[in-house]
């Protein structure tokens, strides 16, 4: 019977035993699948991360640095803008304006070597010299220059969009509405490249036809009444090259202008729309998207600058202020002004 009782007792204990065994295993199993799972969310997890990190890694950051505010340059941004977005380009956009205080283009120039930019759009020639003194690592895309050779902008990094303008047609066809012409009159800033070469071409293209051209230089704003006064009664009519000053103070030397029935032709759109009678130069939107190419060949095609010479503006037109043009007593169905675009 003692004998029995030991077996019976020993089977009992095996049998609890092997239960103990049983769960023991099923719970650590339980807990390796539980680990194997939080494991591979947590794999799945940090490959979402990665990937919106990779994803943000991949945004591109594009400076502009602009000299001043006015119609034309204004213009010029939003066409680049506008072309890049067109192009899909995942980009940050750092926007710098100088509002006409150049002192203020190499600390942005500074800026955006700091954030560390991988292309650079600046509009008008002193921000285009003001970036390339800073910045030579990095493409650098110009517009609104008039002269980027005369402007020293031969670094390998630079390219971009001159705004020359072929003086003589837009003479020929102004002596067509004012045959009497004889003197013409322009303001300048003398200290500006862009403005002096245009000066320099216009007094030559006059010369050629006989014709003369008062000159008046200013440095601000704030010089332009008197430049007015000055070239007042010893002038047929103005002409307006596309310097920062002169552009910005437009609206005041247009009201002058039609006040004393003197009739003003521009180099850019931007001053017709603020009074100029006419125009036969640079639609700036069209030159921004112009620039926005070269500067697309360079981040998804990846061409050096130093392989894409500086280009010429190609949009050229004829724009005319309809409203200046009824103050002037021109009809507007005769001659170029029938055939040109009209703004009010």
């Amino acid at each position: 019977m003692e004998g029995e009782f030991f077996y019976w007792k020993n089977l009992s204990i095996k049998i609890i035993w092997e239960d103990i065994m049983k769960k023991t295993i099923k719970k650590m199993l339980g807990i390796g699948v539980m680990a194997l799972l939080l494991a591979s969310c947590g794999k799945a997890e940090n490959k979402d991360q990665a990937k919106e990190e990779a994803s943000s890694g991949d945004k591109l950051k594009i400076g502009i640095v602009q000299v001043a505010d006015h119609p034309s340059l204004d213009a010029a941004r939003e066409g680049f803008i506008e072309k890049l977005d067109s192009e899909n380009i995942s980009y940050e956009l750092i926007d710098h304006r100088a509002n006409g205080d150049l002192a203020l283009i190499a600390q942005f120039a500074t800026d955006l070597n700091n954030k560390k930019a991988d292309l650079v759009y600046t509009i008008g020639t002193p921000a285009a010299q003001g970036v390339a003194n800073t910045i030579k690592d990095k493409p650098v895309i110009y517009s609104a220059v008039t002269d980027p050779e005369g402007a020293g902008l031969k670094a390998d990094n630079l390219t971009g969009v001159s705004d020359y303008v072929e003086a003589g047609k837009l003479i020929d066809d102004f002596i067509k509405l004012y045959p009497d012409t004889k003197v013409f009159g322009t303001m300048y800033n003398t200290n500006e490249q862009n403005s002096v070469v245009q000066i320099e071409a216009l007094e030559k293209a006059l010369s050629q036809r006989g014709l003369k051209l008062e000159k008046q230089g200013v440095s601000s704003i704030n010089d332009i009444p008197q430049a007015i006064a000055s070239l007042k009664g010893k002038i047929d009519a103005m002409v307006t090259v596309t310097d920062n000053v002169v552009v910005n103070a437009m609206p005041v030397i247009s009201e002058a202008l039609i006040k004393d029935k003197i009739p003003s032709i521009a180099y850019d759109e931007g001053s017709v729309k603020n009074g100029a009678l006419m125009s036969e130069g640079v639609n700036y939107k069209e030159l921004g998207s112009q620039a926005a190419s070269l500067a697309v060949q360079i981040l998804k095609d990846k061409k050096s600058p130093k392989d894409l010479h500086y280009e010429k503006a190609t949009s050229i037109k004829t724009l005319v202020n309809e409203k200046t043009a009824k103050a002037l007593g021109l009809d507007l169905n005769k001659g170029i002004l029938k055939e040109a675009e009209k703004v009010d």
